[in-house]
């Protein structure tokens, strides 16, 4: 009954060791072919625990088995309509671009601790997801989209730039918005210079735009994406590059693909659930020794 979808999916991943029959194998062949069936269940675990929470009266379908992982989530969350195929292509570029990018990142770095102590796959994965779920981790694009509605409603005309710098600054200067001066979605941990799966997905946000009659709004982000760097080392003091990462986009691709905010995390998770299957096959194949982190206490 939990309204946040998550949630949903962190307590079916581990319902579904409970219909496997033997889930506690740490055999890298089976992992590999339990993984495929978790991630090929994920699209209908997540739609359909969005509908019963935000739409109850929704119909419940189930998508043939020819289709993709995108195709079939955009089929149950459309309740049976058929998709768009280009917006299947750009939902599917979205998971990919998403599904991993070095394992540095804190819900990988759950599933191999939980891996490493040779526990289940959906012990694993469910570790990872509520990981995920932590908005230090899983929610930037979705504090994207909370910004810049926060700026469209202060910028009302989105060609006056010299209204839209003066409110930037009052976000850096943490005068409004959330007060935390933070402008979401630009600069990242790894990709210090620029974000190649921004990059990518910019001209498939184009033309999303285009056919969805939101072209001034993307020209919008992309004027943030060229004026706040400038602002950000103004106010910084610095020279410290804060290039577009790929969720400064994304919340508005689903947005445009008619994927609501509540889903933003969860297809994050359906996305990475690639990338935390690989690495937990990799754990179990190559380090067989338990991550057992050490604390050192400092005085404050």
């Amino acid at each position: 009954p939990s309204q946040h979808v998550m949630n949903k999916l962190q307590t079916a991943i581990s319902a579904l060791y409970a219909y496997d029959e033997t889930p506690d194998t740490t055999d890298p062949y089976e992992n590999v072919i339990k993984s495929l069936s978790l991630i090929a269940k994920l699209p209908l675990v997540i739609a359909y625990g969005y509908l019963k929470a935000y739409k109850p009266q929704a119909k419940l379908v189930t998508p043939p088995s020819t289709m993709s992982i995108a195709e079939s989530f955009l089929y149950v969350l459309y309740e049976g309509a058929t998709p768009n195929p280009f917006d299947v292509y750009v939902l599917d570029l979205c998971l990919v671009l998403h599904a991993e990018h070095g394992g540095g990142n804190n819900s990988t770095f759950a599933t191999r601790v939980v891996t490493s102590s040779e526990s289940d796959l959906y012990s694993a994965l469910a570790a990872a997801v509520g990981s995920l779920k932590g908005p230090l981790h899983g929610s930037a694009n979705k504090k994207v989209m909370e910004m810049m509605s926060d700026i469209m409603a202060h910028v009302p005309d989105f060609k006056d730039m010299a209204a839209l710098r003066e409110y930037l600054l009052k976000i850096l200067k943490k005068e409004t918005f959330d007060k935390n001066g933070k402008l979401y979605g630009l600069g990242h941990a790894v990709y210090t210079k620029s974000d190649p799966r921004s990059l990518a997905l910019i001209a498939y946000a184009s033309r999303l735009a285009g056919e969805k009659s939101r072209q001034s709004e993307l020209d919008l982000y992309f004027a943030i994406a060229e004026m706040a760097p400038v602002l950000f080392q103004e106010i910084k003091g610095n020279d410290k590059v804060i290039a577009p990462n790929i969720d400064f986009f994304s919340g508005f691709v689903y947005d445009c693909l008619g994927i609501p905010e509540p889903l933003y995390t969860p297809i994050f998770g359906l996305a990475r659930s690639a990338g935390w299957c690989t690495h937990r096959i990799e754990e179990l194949v190559s380090a067989k020794r338990i991550i057992r982190p050490a604390y050192k206490y400092i005085d404050a």
